[in-house]
C-alpha cells in the first residue's frame, strides 16, 4: 500500500495556482516540502491533499470563504497623508504593516496616493478570489522524528497561517 498524505507524513509537491478567471498567480519553481498537519498551508488546501499518494495529480478549487475570505470594503479607507513619514515615497501597490488601536499588526496595501490622503486596503490581495490549484504529488513518506520536531517548533514560532500554499 502506497504512502498516502495524512498526519505524520512528509510531503513534497509542485503546484500551479490560478485565480477564478484563469490568471496564473503562482507556480512552484522548486518543490514545496512540508509535514502534513504542521505546515502553514491553507487548511482547506492541506485537507484537500489528504489521502493522495505519490504520483497523483489533482485539481483543487478553494472558494474565498475557505481561502483568504471575502472582500470587506470597510477595510478600504483613507489615511491622512501626515500619518506617513514626510520623506516616504508612496506608490500604488506598496505594502506596509500598520499597528491597530489594540496593538495588532495590520497588513495594508496602497491603492491611491493623493496630496492630502492615501487610500489603503487592508484586505488580503487574494480576498474574494476562488483559488484553483493544479497539484502534482512528488513524494510521500513517513516524517522522521527530526522532521516532526522541526515542524512542531516551526508551528509554535509561526503566527496563524498566512494561507500561502508555499
Amino acid at each position: 500500500m502506497p504512502n498516502m498524505i495524512g498526519p505524520g507524513k512528509w510531503v513534497q509537491i509542485e503546484y500551479e495556482l490560478r485565480d477564478g478567471r484563469g490568471n496564473q498567480l503562482e507556480k512552484t519553481e522548486e518543490p514545496v516540502e512540508f509535514v502534513y498537519g504542521s505546515s502553514d498551508l491553507l487548511p482547506a488546501f492541506e485537507q484537500a491533499l489528504e489521502g493522495l499518494a505519490q504520483g497523483d495529480a489533482v485539481n483543487i478549487s478553494i472558494p474565498p470563504e475557505d481561502a483568504y475570505g471575502t472582500r470587506d470594503e470597510t477595510n478600504v479607507f483613507k489615511v491622512d497623508r501626515t500619518e506617513f513619514p514626510d520623506d516616504a515615497e508612496l506608490s500604488i501597490g506598496d505594502e506596509f504593516v500598520a499597528e491597530g488601536e489594540d496593538g495588532t499588526r495590520l497588513n495594508m496595501r496602497i491603492d491611491e496616493v493623493h496630496d492630502e490622503y492615501v487610500v489603503v486596503d487592508g484586505n488580503h490581495p487574494l480576498a474574494g478570489e476562488t483559488l484553483n490549484f493544479q497539484v502534482h504529488v512528488m513524494k510521500v513518506r513517513p516524517a522522521t522524528e527530526d522532521e516532526l520536531l522541526a515542524a512542531k517548533i516551526e508551528a509554535s514560532d509561526t503566527p496563524e497561517p498566512d494561507g500561502d500554499p508555499s
